[in-house]
């Protein structure tokens, strides 16, 4: 039940608060060491980064789901959207996937990555852990944690602790040396991830109080904080974001924008998160950090249980590196806290513009700094609305968009010469190019064009709809109809400012590029990426969309002119559609299960263990074990599992099950057979909110005692359940009588207690058991969260701890030939509650044990050249997990980059390498059928393809498919700078 960020759960969660993990009103931040604080610095207002009053725009990122090789093209995209800081988590089996090897080096190498944040001067939040949630397998814990005696997670417990130290040991350095204060980029650090009980700075045990210690012996300096700071949808919501009793800004680690459930753009994505964007500014935050602005890929065997290969996000830059129409309003909300960044890190609201519009439909908020006033008119309506904007003697009037929230201007300074008096228009930036300050506004055709300075001398100017006035400036025309921005120039000694209107077509296709110090405005493109200066010229990549049908025109402003570009376009290109897989090989991978195959080097033990227990982080295992049958007929097979199983009994298939099931129905034969078992998952729980053991928490495989049994099935699920409410006190005296007017219908994983702490009785009836029944189990694999447990009134069990599988049995049998009441009080303390999992009853009582097991885990080496033959066309699967390989070629095109992806049509579930890259699991969980191919792991000509099918359908259908709408045209450009 607390795993409440379950796909299913999606709609919910994108409408509740940031108090979802308990994170309560805690929002503060450790401040920066001594030595740190000239470099990152904060008030109760805002944060300085060097000394400087600095709007944090930060986008979610992972470079575990990046090739290294795309770091760069990714981090310039979201850097040209306007943003300053990059967030990441440093995924502790990403860097340490089995025990005591450490690896940072290739696409783990985290140094490389800050520095290169470094480079492209932006800044970095690090959330090291150790616990990241992330929609990663296991929540980012090696899985050989599962194997340690003891060991608890997230709570006081000395053996974690040591497993983190040692892993903080080798992370913590690298974070350490890229602080700000030391050259790098990091300036704010978050231990622990969406911890149940401490948030920002809250200690409430001593496990907190070990983590920051450890932090700050290894060398933090800057900020830091716990689990995270208000994590939302919608992290302003209704709410008012001044508190004079907050120590420090306020700010969002995980604004949700869309959700992991979702491939590409959908309509109304982009202007729901620009509303809730501009909410944050206009209501005193300092901050914010979406998650994600590009999603990635879960390569290899990194995905959890609710996802695959694509981690897309629905994010603004797509998983194969497009850019979706959020992307530029993430941009436009970014650019103008930007500009404004001295009001809004340094203000308070203020009440004194209430009466600027008289129109009460629309909402008026304001902050007021020492640096100017933001005037913010809010049409929370579904309708445009018209407006007059009472400023002295003048009426102005605009048009307020449905839902968007205007900015107003007011005595905000320009430069030592000249103060913006009044925009009444949509400004989009303000940059400074030398001498010269660009104002870029927003206004579509007939709309007013409405700006007024204020300058200390004598203003000049050759434009005639620059009116000058004394002291006083304005420019007050009609948008009109454009083919190329609208300039306005005027100078006040030897400062210049220049209006540059735009339309919003225009603004969407704005980037500001500071090259060598220097800023260069560049509109007209969808995609500015690399800029740089040789002997004068400026040589620009203008990025388009692969089925863009005309070139566009792209004018350079920089400091005294402005320039047409040169653009080498290029004429429209038709990527295939397909390319055809042929020439199949196949590799029958099922060899394990043979009965003379000799199990050199497996993992012996008496009772079958967990996958993982053998070292391999693999989705996939083997089992084998003997068994001897005193008579023919039909057996069931019992052991506890998770995933999905295949078993084979003297090398023949001979069922699929689902392992949680519990039991197997098997026909055998009189005598002694080698019975082997192929078991795999779709990824581990990502273990939201839990605390406690994990050595039996979403175990995989096969587990536990093995009994065979001749009959069944033996197991069977109870239905029928009642519940009530309670008083803690209660269970002292025991369950009350059973009646369906005090006891109401409740159903499995239902919450009970609406997210609160909360008691209650549930109530069902066991039904009377066969003659000859000595013992019965109660099988309960998860109730929310302590249980104690009743049999006809009488306590038998207590458990405490959700998502941990616990037995109950009954022995007695004249208890056993009677209807029993089975009546569970659960005690529920924070989220959900109730009974999360079916309850089973277990029927099989004394069994005959399987014993000696022998495990391996691993699908097998991929790369291996021999044993492949040409597959032979079958409808039918083959019987188990098999290789199947193929080659394709692809041609690469001179300035494009040419989307590939492959789709899986017809297969099962399994792995695909790609000239020996994983690029993850199948089928995948999201609406996308096909899953991406970095284009940095093609070759130029003859590629391999290697796929791993665990339910041995062949992949005839399968073929690689174009991403045409993610492809993209790269088009030098140049302008002289003379």
């Amino acid at each position: 039940m607390k795993k409440i960020l379950r796909l299913f759960l999606t709609g919910l969660l994108l409408s509740i608060s940031a108090t979802l993990y308990g994170q309560g009103s805690n929002d503060h931040i450790f401040p920066a060491s001594a030595v740190a604080k000239p470099y990152i610095d904060f008030d109760s207002k805002g944060f300085l980064v060097n000394g400087k009053r600095t709007f944090i725009v930060s986008a979610g990122v992972e470079y575990a789901r990046i090739p290294r090789e795309l770091w760069y093209d990714r981090l310039l995209k979201i850097k040209r959207a306007g943003f300053n800081c990059i967030e990441i988590y440093t995924i502790w089996n990403f860097h340490e996937p089995t025990e005591g090897t450490f690896d940072f080096t290739g696409d783990r190498d985290l140094n490389a990555f800050l520095k290169m944040v470094k480079d492209l001067g932006m800044y970095s939040i690090v959330r090291v852990g150790p616990y990241y949630c992330a929609e990663w397998d296991f929540g980012g814990y090696p899985i050989w944690l599962k194997f340690k005696p003891g060991l608890k997670v997230r709570e006081p417990n000395p053996q974690f602790e040591k497993y983190v130290d040692r892993f903080f040991d080798h992370l913590l350095p690298i974070v350490t040396n890229n602080q700000i204060n030391k050259g790098g980029p990091v300036i704010l650090v978050q231990l622990e991830n969406e911890h149940p009980n401490g948030w920002g700075t809250a200690m409430p045990d001593s496990y907190f109080k070990h983590l920051q210690a450890k932090a700050l012996e290894v060398g933090i300096q800057v900020p830091y904080f716990f689990s995270g700071l208000h994590h939302a949808s919608d992290p302003v919501g209704d709410g008012k974001l001044d508190d004079p009793k907050r120590p420090n800004p306020w700010f969002s680690t995980e604004f949700w924008s869309v959700w992991y459930s979702q491939y590409g753009a959908k309509p109304g994505d982009d202007d729901l998160y620009d509303r809730r964007t501009w909410k944050i500014i206009a209501h005193g935050g300092n901050g914010y950090n979406y998650y994600m602005v590009h999603g990635g890929s879960n390569f290899g065997y990194t995905n959890n249980d609710e996802d695959a290969a694509s981690y897309d996000y629905g994010s603004a830059i797509g998983q194969a590196g497009d850019l979706r129409p959020i992307y530029y309003t993430f941009k436009r909300a970014a650019l103008f806290a930007r500009s404004f960044q001295d009001v809004l890190e340094n203000s308070v609201a203020d009440s004194s513009y209430n009466k600027l519009i008289t129109d009460t439909t629309l909402k008026i908020t304001a902050r007021k700094s020492p640096a100017g006033d933001i005037v913010f008119i809010d049409n929370p309506g579904k309708k445009a609305i018209s407006a007059s904007v009472n400023i002295g003697d003048s009426n102005n009037a605009l048009t307020v968009l449905p839902g968007e929230i205007y900015p107003l201007i007011h005595h905000f300074k320009l430069n030592d010469e000249v103060t913006l008096d009044w925009a009444l228009t949509r400004v989009f930036a303000i940059t400074k190019q030398g001498n010269t300050t660009t104002i870029i506004v927003d206004a579509e055709k007939g709309q007013m064009i409405d700006l007024h300075f204020a300058a200390k001398s004598p203003a000049s100017t050759t434009n005639p709809a620059v009116k000058i006035n004394g002291l006083s400036v304005s420019i007050s025309q009609t948008m009109p109809a454009i083919l190329k921005p609208v300039e306005y120039l005027f100078k006040v000694g030897d400062q210049s400012i220049r209006v540059l209107a735009m339309n919003r077509h225009w603004t969407d296709k704005t980037y500001i590029n500071e090259v060598n110090d220097l800023n260069y405005i560049l509109t007209g493109a969808d995609y500015i990426g690399n800029a740089t200066i040789n002997n004068n010229q400026l040589l620009v990549e203008k990025e388009s969309p692969l089925l863009s049908t005309q070139d566009t025109a792209v004018w350079l402003y920089t400091e005294k002119k402005s320039t047409l570009l040169k653009s080498g376009w290029q004429d429209p290109f038709r990527q295939p559609a397909s390319i055809a897989l042929n020439n199949w090989m196949v590799k029958n991978a099922t060899g394990f299960a043979a009965s003379d195959y000799k199990a050199i080097n497996w993992l012996k033990s008496v009772s079958p263990q967990p996958m993982g227990a053998d070292g391999d982080i693999s989705p996939d295992a083997w089992y084998r074990a003997q068994v001897d049958i005193a008579e023919t007929g039909k057996y069931t097979l019992q052991v506890n599992g998770g995933g999905r199983g295949q078993a084979f009994i003297d090398g023949k298939p001979a069922a699929k099950w689902k392992l949680n099931n519990g039991e197997l129905t098997l026909n055998l034969k009189k005598g002694k057979h080698t019975l082997a078992i192929f078991a795999a998952h779709d990824g581990r729980d990502k273990l939201a909110a839990y605390i406690g053991p994990v050595d039996k928490v979403d175990s995989k495989g096969i587990f536990g005692k093995a009994l065979i049994k001749k009959g069944g099935p033996f197991i069977s699920e109870l239905g029928n359940w009642y519940y009530t409410p309670a008083q803690k006190g209660d269970v002292s005296q025991g369950p009350p009588a059973f009646d369906t007017v005090k006891f109401k219908k409740y159903k499995i994983g239902t919450d009970v207690f609406n997210t609160r702490e909360g008691y209650a009785w549930f109530h069902t009836t066991i039904p009377a058991q066969a003659a000859g029944t000595d013992k019965l189990a109660l099988l309960f694999k998860s109730v929310d969260e302590n249980a104690t447990i009743f049999i006809n009134g009488k306590k038998v069990f207590h458990h405490e701890g959700w998502n941990q599988p616990f037995e109950v049995e009954i022995t007695d049998a004249a208890v056993l030939k009677a209807p029993i009441n089975l009546t569970l009080f659960i005690e529920n303390y924070s989220n959900e509650g109730g009974i999360d999992q079916p309850v089973k009853i277990n029927a099989i009582g004394d069994a005959q044990t399987v014993s000696n097991w022998q495990m391996k885990g691993g699908p097998g080496n991929p790369a291996k050249k021999n044993g492949w033959t040409k597959m032979m066309v079958s409808k039918d699967s083959t019987g188990g997990p098999h290789f199947y390989r193929s080659s394709f070629t692809v041609t690469q095109v001179k300035g494009k980059t040419l989307i590939w992806r492959f789709d899986p049509k017809g297969l099962g579930h399994g792995t695909v390498w790609i000239n020996g890259h994983n690029i993850g699991r199948y089928p995948e969980k999201i609406p996308v059928s096909s899953f991406y191919i970095p284009e940095c792991w093609l070759n130029n000509g003859l590629n391999q393809l290697v796929v791993y099918d665990e339910d041995g359908k062949q992949p005839g259908q399968s073929e690689i498919v174009a991403e045409q709408v993610a492809g993209r045209t790269i088009t030098p450009i140049n302008a002289d700078l003379n």
